[in-house]
C-alpha cells in the first residue's frame, strides 16, 4: 500500500521587476507542485503564507482542499475577515486546485463542475501600462479609446473619471463643475461610438451616499451599463439605499471577502450583479461557492480581475464554469505587456470571428491551471526565494 501523498514544502517567489506580487508554490511528495499569487503587499502576503504553511499546509494531504481552507479560514476569522491574510488564503486555495489538476491531468474547470461555455465573455477596464495607457486616454481622449476597443472587438468599457474629484472633499460633495467634467468622459464616449458600446462607471466607494446618488442621476442619460463600488462596503443599508436609487445596475463586493458576507449583501438587495475578487475572497472554490449562492437570489456573478497572470488564470476557469456568468473583467494592456513578462499559458483574447462580432476570452488550457513563470521570475540572481518544509 503506497503512502499518501503530502505537502513536503511550500515555496515563495518574488522580484523586484514586479514588487506587486508574490508567487506560492505548494510541492507534494508525488513530485507535483501548484502555483498561486497574492497582488498587492506581497511581503506581507510572504509572510502570512509561511506563517500558515508551518500551521497548516506542511505534512497535510494537498488533495482535502477544502478542508485545509475550512481550518486556516476558522483561525483567520478569530484575527480577521480581509486584508493580506485572506489574500494568502486566496493564493493557497488557487495552488492546491492547480495542484490537484497536474495530478490528475485535468484542467481546474474540470474539477469545479466542468465547463458551461466555449469562450468567456469580456469587457475591457480601461488600466494602463507603458505602451498602452488606457487609463490616461480614458480622461483625455474617451472618444478614440472607445472606437479603438470597438474595433477589436470590446462592447463594454469601464472608466472612473470621478475619481480625481473625490480627495476634494473626502467623498462629501461634488460641484457643477467638477461633475460636468467627470460626465465629458462618457458623453465623449457616446458621442464617438453611440450607444453601442456599454459604459461601466467604476466610483471606488469614495463617495458617501447623497453625493453617489447625485452621480447616478447626472448619468441617467448616457444608459451606461453598470455603476460599480458607488459607496464603500461598511454599511450594507447605504449600498442597499444607493440600489434603491439608482436607475442603471448596481455593482459591488470585491472588498467583501468569502460568502459570509455576500450573504448580507444579497439579502438586503445591495447590488444586482456581484463581482467578488476571486484571491481577495479567498480563491477558486470560495468564488465559486459566492456564485453558486448568488445564483439563488438570481444574481450574476462580475469577478474583479485586476491581478497578475495567475489570479487572471484562476478567474477565467471559475468563469468557465459557473452557469451564472455576467463578464469576466479583462485588462486589455496586462495581456498585451504585463502577463508576457512573467507567465506563459495563461488564457488570452480570441479576436472577433467576423465584423461585428465580439472579442472573447480563451478558455484556459490544462492541466491544472494551465500557467507558468518564465525563467526571468524564477531563475533570476535577483529573485527572492524563501522556503517552509518538513
Amino acid at each position: 500500500m503506497s503512502s499518501p501523498t503530502t505537502i513536503t514544502h511550500v515555496e515563495t517567489i518574488r522580484h523586484p521587476a514586479w514588487p506587486r506580487f508574490t508567487w506560492l508554490r505548494i510541492y507534494s511528495s508525488d513530485g507535483y507542485f501548484g502555483l498561486g499569487e497574492v497582488g498587492h503587499f506581497a511581503v506581507a502576503g510572504e509572510a502570512v503564507l509561511h506563517d500558515l504553511a508551518a500551521r497548516f499546509l506542511v505534512g497535510a494531504d494537498p488533495t482535502r482542499i477544502d478542508q485545509l481552507w475550512t481550518r486556516i479560514h476558522d483561525h483567520l476569522r478569530i484575527f480577521t475577515v480581509g486584508g493580506s491574510e485572506l489574500r494568502a488564503l486566496g493564493a493557497i486555495d488557487v495552488a492546491l486546485w492547480d495542484l490537484r489538476g497536474r495530478q490528475l491531468g485535468v484542467p481546474c474547470f474540470d474539477l469545479l463542475g466542468g465547463r458551461s461555455r466555449d469562450v468567456i465573455p469580456v469587457y475591457n477596464t480601461c488600466i494602463g501600462n507603458p505602451g498602452m495607457e488606457d487609463d490616461r486616454q480614458f480622461i483625455t481622449d474617451a472618444g478614440t479609446l472607445a472606437a479603438d476597443l470597438w474595433d477589436q472587438g470590446f462592447r463594454c468599457m469601464k472608466v472612473w473619471p470621478f475619481d480625481p474629484f473625490a480627495a476634494k472633499s473626502h467623498g462629501a460633495r461634488i460641484d457643477d463643475r467638477d461633475l460636468a467634467t467627470a460626465l465629458d468622459t462618457v458623453r465623449s464616449i457616446r458621442e464617438r461610438v453611440g450607444r453601442r458600446m456599454g459604459i461601466a462607471v467604476e466610483l471606488h466607494g469614495f463617495w458617501n451616499l447623497p453625493t453617489a446618488v447625485r452621480i447616478a442621476r447626472a448619468l441617467e442619460p448616457y444608459d451606461v451599463e453598470w455603476i460599480e463600488e458607488a459607496v464603500s462596503p461598511e454599511s450594507i443599508q447605504s449600498q442597499a439605499e444607493f440600489a434603491r436609487a439608482c436607475a442603471s445596475p448596481v455593482v459591488s463586493g470585491e472588498r467583501l471577502a468569502t460568502r459570509f458576507a455576500f450573504r448580507a449583501l444579497l439579502e438586503h438587495g445591495a447590488a444586482d450583479i456581484i463581482n467578488p475578487d476571486l484571491t481577495w475572497t479567498g480563491g477558486m472554490g470560495e468564488l465559486h461557492r459566492i456564485a453558486a449562492m448568488a445564483e439563488a437570489w438570481r444574481r450574476p456573478i462580475k469577478p474583479h480581475n485586476e491581478g497578475g497572470p495567475v489570479h487572471h488564470t484562476a478567474c477565467a476557469h471559475v468563469a468557465a464554469s459557473v452557469p451564472s456568468l455576467y463578464l469576466l473583467e479583462v485588462i486589455r494592456s496586462n495581456l498585451a505587456v504585463l502577463f508576457p513578462q512573467v507567465a506563459s499559458g495563461y488564457p488570452d483574447l480570441v479576436a472577433p470571428a467576423g465584423a461585428g462580432d465580439e472579442v472573447m476570452l480563451a478558455l484556459p488550457s490544462g492541466p491544472g491551471l494551465g500557467i507558468t513563470l518564465n525563467p526571468t521570475v524564477t531563475d533570476s540572481p535577483e529573485t527572492v526565494r524563501r522556503v517552509t518544509a518538513i
